[in-house]
């Protein structure tokens, strides 16, 4: 069991890259100055608040989920609950009250917890 959470939590933090890679594409796209500076500043940016991930793994969708494993109520919509609810607390305390970056970090956080649940399904059937 903790060799499975230690997969899916390494796993979820791949959250960081995924969403700078994805704004990065987006925002190189659209425009029109230097795509590949505004794509590695997105990357960068994303990399950079990757430590609000790592908290909310550690503070609210691991203990949560095995707090919902001890009474076999698991619900995914929970843990992606928990993913968002803190993101958003840890970026309101640590990077950014409100704006663009708030909303980013929340979703981080809510994709890191679905990469969390992605590796503890697909590691539970091997």
């Amino acid at each position: 069991m903790k060799h499975q959470l230690a997969k899916s939590v390494g796993l979820s933090l791949l959250s960081p890259i995924i969403m700078g890679t994805v704004l990065g594409c987006y925002y190189a796209i659209i425009l029109p100055s230097n795509p590949i500076n505004t794509f590695f500043q997105l990357l960068i940016n994303a990399i950079a608040n990757a430590h609000i991930v790592g908290l909310t793994m550690a503070a609210f969708v691991v203990p949560g989920y095995l707090l919902m494993f001890r009474y076999a109520k698991v619900n995914y919509s929970g843990v992606l609950t928990l993913g968002l609810l803190g993101g958003a607390v840890f970026s309101f305390l640590l990077s950014a009250s409100n704006g663009e970056i708030f909303l980013i970090n929340s979703i981080m956080s809510g994709l890191a917890a679905g990469l969390f649940l992605f590796g503890l399904r697909n590691y539970k059937q091997k």
